[in-house]
């Protein structure tokens, strides 16, 4: 029988043929074959002799212009119906690209007999590529020209497009196939079919259908687990990986422990993180580098940074993955020197490492620094990407730096970076919070497309501005309210302390019936925090608790925050002891509470169980420690824990920290020890809050050489600091000093300087009522006032001072 070509009739449009060959039927000349005509000779006359040579050089083919000229020796020599020739031919072509795939699907039907190899090869290579559905009309073409040839190798690809598809009911009729015909006795097949359900979001006929597997190989089991982390049920995946071992005794692979370690991480589950870590260490397990680096994140994302690093220096060779997770993990915690330190030792920075340096210093609110990052990166001519500009975006808004934005903005058009909507909301978000609501509303009124986060960002800018009503009128216009929009006119009144506008609309929401979060419910319970609407709050807990809400570590430091606030410490360390996984904000909040009621000594107990838990401290939780410290009057324990911060843990002091320090020193009368470690701070002495603690002090003590130098060193860096004024007349005042007290109040009304008005509120049988100094806007002030004086009265003939 005379073989047929399997290349098409030649022709320019179809076939390109190397130089030296002219058709695959044809003979060559030496005149025609160019310069490397006798290697070409000797080539054909290689495969003329043996047949044995042609896998071998489809093998080494590199090209798709030797492909060609092999196949056109392979037909001369007759070799080409050989199977083992043509599968090898044929699987080489068969590659992800289309025209590919429809090249190697023409030759396919040219062949006068197709085997179960070829049809799988072909099958394989369309479930693999841009279009799977091909694979499945393949099939069915084979189950219409010979049944017979049906093998459990064909039913895998077959269901890997499928998965690609989403398409169950297909998946379910191969499944019903393979049953029929006693494929699915095949743990390949069977692996295969979990994957499809899982695929095709039907876990629960995925885990029926491993239940009644007889046996289950390690592939099996990572087969479900990999269904469950696709879908994000973490606490499952866990749950199976103890089962494995511990019921089943098979014994994990690399990929196995990859997939628990990242479900530890993104459940916060940092016990079972331990454990699965103890068990690795035990077992001998090698240490992979995707293992290495999924290890590094967990203990990252849980503050334990010194394993972290120790995981680091194990890896034989670091990625831009165990980088980036270094540099990423510093940053989280505060220790943003040290995350550059890391980046400055890389040896080469890809954009998502810069990227992470740049979101690293964000997150600990060094704006500027960013910037100058993303300066850095345009004079080492690197370009930046959409996270790039989304990052430094977002540094300019937080920081208020409207002109470095604009600038990013003009370069964004400039450059014509396609600008999807997210980065359109970034820029407009920087417009928004520098209140510039002019270009706000020009590029918010070019919008294409407007969704509720663009109608939420005009909103909460108005609310910056204090156009309250603006933005009400906004939120009445959207077209769609979701929980998001009632979630972010809330948190922002929040945030720009309009607290009682926002429990009114907490309330309005409530009304309407619709249901609140996690961030509704922190929020809200965030003013009542800073109004001390104690029944409130409670009816929120109480509410949390009636329609079974997962407290979460957020909502339960919302709540331990809320009660401290409003006096209830108690009800805080009820909360804080029922929650069940406590991260470092909790831990935090609870110790700021505790020294907020002086009960200092149980902070300290409670910091040293945060260290023996495993978790590190942060910036956040030494400020609540130095406050317990600051509260009880400790001050070799406030030296203790200001160096523990910096020699133990890396932690660089804050203006918070050092205030914090000053503070202490000044209320033990220790005035010019204060002044002493306020020249030792260096930089960090040009605070405002600094200046300010050590002004207090002297009020306190009556030092007034002191306090004119720090009133002094208070105006040098704001000259219409009106608190500056206010209390150095006041300890004039103290002093009998009535002239300076004169000539400080003349020299405020000169300048135009004003007291801001201190404000406290009350709650009432279920009502918060605020007051401001001087107030007589309330109903019932004359009754007030008059139990004012009667107070006063009475504290004066039991001798106390009043200031």
């Amino acid at each position: 029988m005379a073989s047929l070509p399997l290349l098409p009739p030649p022709s320019p449009a179809t076939v390109r043929f190397p130089a030296c060959v002219s058709s695959p039927m044809t003979k060559v000349s030496s005149s025609t074959c160019g310069p490397s005509s006798s290697n070409n000779i000797k080539k054909r006359e290689y495969f003329s002799n043996s047949n044995a040579i042609l896998p071998l050089s489809l093998k080494n083919s590199s090209s798709w212009d030797e492909l060609y000229e092999i196949q056109a020796h392979s037909i001369k020599a007759n070799a080409i119906e050989d199977e083992v020739i043509f599968s090898k031919f044929f699987a080489l072509c068969n590659s992800s690209r289309s025209l590919d795939l429809d090249f190697a699907k023409k030759n396919f039907f040219s062949l006068p007999h197709r085997n179960s190899l070829f049809w799988i090869t072909l099958i394989n290579g369309y479930a693999q590529s841009p279009l799977p559905e091909t694979s499945i009309l393949l099939f069915v073409k084979l189950l219409e020209e010979d049944s017979f040839l049906l093998c459990p190798h064909i039913v895998p690809p077959l269901l890997k497009a499928c998965v690609k598809l989403s398409a169950f009911f297909e998946g379910a009729q191969i499944h019903s196939l393979a049953t029929k015909c006693g494929m699915v006795v095949d743990s390949y097949v069977q692996n295969s079919l979990i994957q499809v359900y899982f695929g095709c979001g039907w876990p629960f006929v995925a885990q029926l259908l491993f239940d009644k597997m007889p046996a289950r190989s390690v592939v099996t089991w990572n087969c479900v687990i990999a269904g469950y982390s696709e879908l994000g049920l973490w606490e499952k995946v866990i749950s199976l990986f103890w089962m494995m071992i511990e019921e089943a005794l098979v014994e994990p692979n690399l990929v196995t422990f990859v997939r628990v370690v990242t479900a530890c991480s993104k459940s916060d589950d940092f016990d079972s993180g331990k454990k699965i870590y103890r068990y690795i260490v035990e077992n001998g397990v090698s240490l992979s580098l995707n293992l290495g680096n999924a290890l590094m994140n967990m203990f990252m994302k849980f503050g334990d940074i010194k394993l972290a690093r120790e995981l680091f220096d194990e890896l034989p060779m670091p990625d831009v993955v165990s980088w980036t997770t270094l540099i990423t993990g510093y940053s989280r915690v505060g220790r943003i020197r040290e995350a550059h330190e890391v980046f400055d030792r890389m040896p080469d920075r890809s954009i998502v490492t810069w990227n992470a340096i740049i979101a690293g210093y964000i997150l600990n609110g060094l704006f500027k620094n960013a910037v100058l990052l993303y300066k850095e990166m345009l004079v080492l001519d690197l370009k930046p990407d959409k996270s790039t500009f989304l990052s430094v975006l977002s540094a300019c808004a937080k920081s208020e730096d409207l002109p470095a934005g604009k600038v990013i903005h003009a370069y964004i058009s400039k450059v014509g970076i396609d600008i999807a909507l997210d980065l359109i909301h970034s820029i407009l978000g920087l417009y928004t919070k520098c209140g510039e609501m002019n270009m706000a509303e020009l590029l918010f009124r070019k919008m294409k497309v407007l969704n509720e986060i663009s109608w939420t960002l005009m909103m909460t800018g108005y609310v910056r501005c204090g156009q309250i009503e603006v933005a009400m009128k906004i939120f009445n216009k959207m077209p769609k309210k979701d929980i998001a929009s009632w979630n972010a006119l809330i948190t922002i009144l929040a945030q720009n302390n309009h607290s009682f506008e926002a429990l009114n609309i907490f309330e309005d929401m409530m009304r309407m019936k619709v249901t609140p979060n996690s961030l509704t419910l922190v929020s809200s319970l965030s003013c009542c925090a800073k109004i001390g609407a104690l029944d409130l709050g409670k009816w929120i807990h109480f509410y949390i608790k009636r329609n079974d809400f997962k407290i979460d570590a957020q909502l339960s430091a919302s709540l331990i925050d809320m009660y401290a606030k409003c006096g209830c410490i108690e009800l805080s360390l009820e909360v804080f002891y029922r929650t069940p996984r406590k991260d470092l904000i909790v831990w935090s909040t609870i110790i700021r509470g505790l020294a907020m009621h002086g009960q200092s000594k149980l902070a300290f107990i409670i910091f040293k169980q945060m260290e023996d838990s495993g978790l590190q401290p942060d910036a956040i939780t030494f400020l609540g420690v130095l406050s317990a410290c600051n509260h009880s009057g400790f001050l070799e324990e406030g030296y203790h824990y200001f160096d523990k911060m910096s020699k133990v843990y890396g932690i660089s002091p804050t203006v918070e920290h050092c205030s914090c320090m000053v503070d202490l020193l000044g209320r033990l009368g220790l005035l010019q020890q204060a002044k002493d470690f306020i020249n030792r701070m260096g930089i960090t002495s040009r605070s405002e809050a600094i200046w300010g603690a050590l002004l207090a002090a002297c009020k306190l003590h009556g030092d007034i050489m002191l306090a004119e130098y720090a009133v002094n060193m208070l105006l040098e860096l704001n000259p219409t600091n009106s608190g500056a004024y206010v209390l150095l007349s006041n300890i004039y005042a103290k002093n009998s000093k009535w002239n300076c007290m004169r000539t400080v109040r003349i020299l405020m009304k000169g300048k135009g300087i004003k007291k801001i008005p201190g404000f406290s509120s009350i709650e009432v049988n279920g009502g918060v009522h605020e007051f401001f100094v001087g107030d007589y806007s309330h109903s019932q002030s004359a009754d007030i006032y008059m139990v004012l004086d009667g107070l006063e009265k009475l504290s004066k003939k039991c001798e106390y001072f009043i200031d």
